[in-house]
């Protein structure tokens, strides 16, 4: 007995409720086969004597309409076999998983064998970026048939996020924040737990976010930020991944046209000069080891929208990344933002946007690119103008001419006197792409 129990053959001890489910989906095979050749060598004159007879074709049996009552027996015997097929299989699997899950019901495994199998059939999208570009695009792919991925940029100095960055040496999480809500249910406990901020003058938590403070507290329970994330995402039931691109505490760093380094997301968008490159500080940062794997497992890559240099660029500066997303067969696609940014992208048309980004990641990378041609309200250009923020220029032609194809569409959406991308028409968009339809 110890012998088969250290052996390949162990699953055929009794008591494991495997054999009998094994035979059982065994002779409805047999059943199977046996009830078509039935019915096929009783319909077509075909096949030796002896197979004839094996199949009971041309045995006297006395029976009147012969024929028809053979075509009949092969087809009950068709329907009794794939019953027993079922069955046997679905026992079997039953059997396995109660093993490994003693305390849930037939029901409970057989509703947790479907979900996970429909989990592997959903095409798996990417989102890198950050800010509220990134947010909308969560937003639009959330309810869709797809699993989401969000590597977030981590390098916000400023607010709740930037006074935690300082006061407790982890990564500022106001950006997966955000994501993080985005992917929750909308105006569900586990949404406005994660928006709630604090507003008490008089206390040591004014201005802090709570969302913040958890993301700080798991980070010091588990020992990194990554994995804080991810658990946060777990307790709070939240269909969709977001992760840093590092956990490192890191520096994005730009160096303008006239040689100046300024370094700082605020200080950087407050420069206001052309950017020639940006870059990360320590130049030994390392990326999170889960967003390598997630942007070698996709289907779908999406870059942006957001700030092009301050949030959708620096997750990608890493070698390994470039080298993954390069590598990578997935779909790329570059969601370009619906006005220029001050201190970022100014007089930037769409192409511009993506020989930006393409400067990093290599030319050809890219393969479809997201423009929006809607007309905004002249009431909010305006206020957009005062700040020295205009519409993209749509330029279709080039973008083409750089072997990329250019999805355009209306996808903006006016809120107040803001343009944000409308995100249920982005989140089509990207998803007809991801099953091919674009």
């Amino acid at each position: 007995m110890r012998l088969i129990e250290r052996s390949k053959f162990r699953w055929a001890l009794p008591g494991l409720k495997i054999k009998r489910y094994i035979l059982l989906s065994g002779v409805g095979l047999v059943l199977l086969f046996y009830g078509i050749g039935v019915i096929y060598f009783n319909l077509i004159d075909t096949g030796t004597t002896l197979i004839k007879k094996f199949f009971l074709i041309g045995v006297n049996m006395n029976v009147p309409y012969e024929d028809l009552v053979l075509t009949v027996g092969g087809g009950l015997l068709l329907v009794l076999a794939v019953a027993m097929i079922t069955i046997g299989i679905k026992k079997l699997v039953v059997s396995i998983a109660f093993c490994l899950a003693p305390d849930k019901s037939e029901e409970e495994i057989m509703d947790t064998v479907f979900e996970k199998r429909k989990e592997n059939l959903k095409k798996k999208i990417v989102v890198i970026g950050g800010g509220t570009g990134t947010t909308s695009v969560l937003e639009g792919l959330k309810e869709k048939f797809v699993k989401i991925s969000a590597v977030i940029t981590v390098a916000d100095t400023g607010g709740s996020s930037g006074r935690l960055r300082r006061e407790m040496n982890i990564p500022p999480p106001g950006d997966i924040r955000n994501c993080l809500v985005s992917l929750a249910k909308e105006n569900s406990l586990s949404a406005k737990l994660l928006s709630y901020r604090f507003q008490e003058e008089d206390s040591c938590l004014n201005g802090h976010n709570l969302g913040n403070i958890i993301i700080a507290g798991l980070t010091k329970i588990k020992g990194d930020f990554g994995d804080a994330v991810i658990e946060l995402s777990h307790l709070l039931q939240i269909d969709g991944e977001t992760m840093p691109f590092t956990t490192e505490d890191v520096t994005i760093c730009a160096e303008f046209d006239n040689g100046a380094i300024v370094k700082g997301e605020a200080d950087i968008t407050n420069y206001r000069g052309k950017i020639k490159r940006v870059f990360i500080e320590p130049d030994d940062a390392k990326p999170y080891l889960r967003a390598l794997e997630r942007i070698s497992e996709a289907n779908v890559i999406v870059f942006g929208p957001g700030s092009l240099f301050t949030s959708v660029i620096p997750p990608i500066l890493f070698t390994s990344v470039t080298d993954t997303i390069r590598r990578s067969k997935a779909k790329k696609v570059f969601v370009v933002n619906i006005m220029t940014e001050q201190g970022e992208t100014d007089g930037f048309a769409a192409s511009d946007h993506i020989k930006a980004i393409e400067e990093v990641i290599g030319k050809g990378t890219i393969d479809y690119a997201v423009v929006n041609t809607g007309e905004i309200s002249k009431s909010v250009l305006s206020k957009y103008e005062y700040a020295r923020s205009f519409p993209v220029v749509a330029d279709c032609d080039n973008i083409r001419k750089m072997g990329i194809k250019c999805v355009k569409g209306n996808l903006a959406t006016e809120r107040g006197d803001t343009i944000r991308h409308n995100s249920e028409k982005l989140g089509e968009v990207i998803f007809r792409i991801a099953k091919g339809k674009v």
